[in-house]
């Protein structure tokens, strides 16, 4: 339409395939290990009585039984994972960040 502005185009600075940043490719299927697996994520049914102060129940292994079972009872469940605070001070500034300890198979 007259009077519209359009963005001028650069012939030299289009992106070619060859140009354009390469994509890892990603698999459709999900892992065998499943959703939270190898983050420290540990998933609990709550309790009936818990009077809104978080009470956890009977631990499931991955988040799908978490989910089933919370269906079947009506009850929710609690997602819960640990972290660790680092600090890497080996540059002039300090960069503080989170690691997630891994889930201890031996616990509860």
């Amino acid at each position: 339409m007259k009077g519209e502005l359009t963005p001028a185009i650069d012939a030299d600075t289009r992106i070619t395939p060859e140009s354009a940043p390469l994509r890892s490719r990603k698999s459709k299927g999900r892992s065998s290990s499943g959703p939270g697996s190898g983050t420290g994520a540990r998933f609990f049914l709550s309790k009936s009585e818990s009077n809104g102060i978080p009470a956890l129940d009977r631990e499931f292994n991955n988040d799908p039984e978490a989910i089933v079972e919370s269906l079947k009872t009506g009850w929710s469940y609690f997602v819960i994972s640990e972290w660790k605070g680092m600090a890497d001070v080996s540059k002039k500034v300090p960069l503080i960040r989170k690691e997630a300890i891994k889930k201890n198979t031996g616990s509860m």
